[in-house]
This record gives C-alpha cells, structure tokens and sequence, in this order.
C-alpha cells in the first residue's frame, strides 16, 4: 500500500525519478483528485506535479494524521514550498482517499489551507 508522504516524495522531491514512473508506483491509471473542488484526471494532476517540481527548489511534507481501513485512507500534512524565486509557503491538507486492491490511489479529495504566509 502506498501513502501520501511516500508518493508525494517521488512525484515531487525525487527529481531522479521520472513523473510518469513515480506516479505509476503511486496512482492507478484511472486516478482523479479533487482539490478544493476542482477535479482533474490523471493527466491534469501530473501536469499540476510537473509546474510544481519546476517551481520549486525544495519541499518539506510533514505528516500529522494518517488513517487507513481497508481501501479509505485519510491524511493530514503540512507542506511546506520553497520556490525558485525564494518565496516559501506553508500549507495545511486535509485528505481522503480510496486505494484500489493493488494498494495505488483511485482517487484523492483534498482540501488545502495556507497556513504561512508566502516570504
């Protein structure tokens, strides 16, 4: 089974891994996620995740709560962007998910509050 801080490490810390490769580990290919209410497929989200890695020079997740019964899974983190440009920002996730039987993400709903100011 995969979890959140695993596959955000791969998709967005570990620029030796290829997109698509980190996320075939983490994703199913029939993937959607919806952040504050805004859905996109798999192809939306990895575009979302190919800007991001290229915007940012460091990432830090911190993992507050995690739950997980049978294929729901619940998350909350922190994570925290330093960008190219030196401007850093701290957001708080909230996350539900389900996990399909071979233990990658079918689908994700999340919610995302800034918590730090950008700097």
């Amino acid at each position: 089974m995969t979890t959140l801080r695993g596959a955000l490490a791969d998709l967005l810390e570990n620029h030796d891994l290829p997109v698509d490769e980190a996320a075939d580990r983490h994703i199913s290919p029939d993937f959607r996620q919806r952040t504050n209410g805004q859905w996109d497929d798999r192809a939306g989200f990895l575009a979302r995740i190919r800007r991001l890695r290229s915007n940012t020079q460091e990432v830090t997740i911190t993992v507050l709560d995690e739950i997980t019964d049978g294929s729901s899974y619940a998350e909350r983190h922190l994570i925290e962007l330093l960008g190219v440009d030196g401007r850093r920002v701290v957001y708080e996730v909230y996350v539900f998910a389900a996990l399909g039987s071979d233990g990658r993400f079918e689908r994700i709903e999340e919610a995302t509050v800034m918590v730090g100011p950008a700097t």
